[in-house]
């Protein structure tokens, strides 16, 4: 069983999530940098990687098929509140009122309303 593996890329400079047609970025996997430029002219790469931030796709969806990233918030009509999704001790995890939970097992519970970046006041936190 094989899951797709995407980021998303927070451009920390310009404070915006960094689309496709913005830009095309590779992962220098051998020494753990974010590249930009023309992969075939080595005299155009540049390390951005302390200007981005990649957050992975955990391959699983919210209860509207929304796909949940890392830093996403989400709403749990259950428990009534607001949880992050962060990815700890090798697992994603939703975490809520000092509570931490499998994303596997709630995945159907929640719904994805924004991210850690775009909306902290959802977490009770202040706008970037």
């Amino acid at each position: 069983m094989s899951r797709e593996i995407k980021f998303r890329v927070r451009d920390k400079i310009q404070n915006r999530y960094i689309t496709n047609d913005l830009a095309d970025l590779c992962l220098d996997l051998q020494n753990g940098n974010v590249l930009r430029g023309d992969l075939g002219r080595d005299d155009s790469i540049v390390n951005v990687s302390v200007k981005v931030l990649l957050e992975q796709y955990t391959g699983l969806h919210d209860k509207n098929g929304n796909k949940i990233f890392d830093g996403d918030i989400g709403w749990d009509e259950h428990n009534e509140c607001y949880g992050v999704v962060v990815f700890d001790e090798g697992k994603f995890l939703y975490e809520w009122e000092n509570i931490s939970e499998d994303l596997w097992e709630i995945k159907g519970d929640i719904e994805i309303r924004g991210n850690i970046h775009d909306n902290p006041e959802l977490l009770g936190g202040a706008a970037e």
